[in-house]
């Protein structure tokens, strides 16, 4: 209909100002070491995304043998259902880190691949700016009216995943960005009191 390509172009937009905004956090050495991958649904891509989360939600669940065969599908089918009720999903990577498969076996391109951490400072320096610049996309996003969640989890550290979206050996990915409209804005707790305990003032007597 026209509104649902009204709303894919607005999302379009939308995302594309937020990775503008995104692009804008600080990076040592300027090396802008963060890429922004955009799928809009319904399309290909995220119809392959969500058969990447049903499959990886479902080995996991059989791995762990905490329920029979028919209730794993189950619950895999639901993540994907769940899934495809989201309007449109950004991944976040970020380039020059250790290699990421090399030390997996190849095989079932759904399971969970071994974490593997930045090993040097610069490399943690270039992840905590993936990191900031995954916060700036989600502040204009809400600027706009959309709703967002930064996932990780096992669905993302797959070779199914890190195909789809065309992942070198060095790019890691740093998050699952969901994007949509919210039906209602939750409210925020805080488990930590502000003044003495987030923010606390620094006295020095020399």
């Amino acid at each position: 209909s026209s509104q649902q390509l009204s709303d894919r172009e607005f999302l379009r937009n939308a995302i594309a100002r937020g990775v503008n905004c995104a692009a804008s956090a600080p990076n040592h050495k300027i090396t802008e070491p963060t890429t922004f991958h955009r799928i809009i649904s319904p399309s290909a891509a995220s119809e392959r995304l969500l058969d990447i989360a049903y499959k990886v939600t479902l080995q996991k669940l059989l791995d762990g043998k905490l329920s029979g065969d028919k209730a794993c599908q189950g619950e895999a089918m639901r993540k994907r259902e769940k899934w495809a009720k989201v309007p449109s999903f950004v991944i976040a990577t970020v380039t020059g880190m250790e290699e990421q498969t090399s030390a997996a076996p190849q095989g079932n391109p759904y399971k969970e691949l071994p974490f593997v951490p930045p090993t040097t400072l610069r490399q943690l320096e270039d992840y905590a700016s993936a990191c900031a610049s995954i916060q700036n996309l989600l502040l204009s996003l809400h600027a706009e009216g959309l709703g967002s969640k930064w996932t990780t989890g096992p669905v993302i550290r797959t070779r199914a995943f890190r195909d789809l979206v065309c992942c070198q050996e060095q790019d890691m990915v740093v998050g699952l960005i969901m994007v949509g409209w919210p039906k209602r804005l939750p409210k925020m707790r805080r488990r930590r009191e502000l003044d003495g305990d987030v923010l606390r003032d620094v006295d020095y007597d020399a």
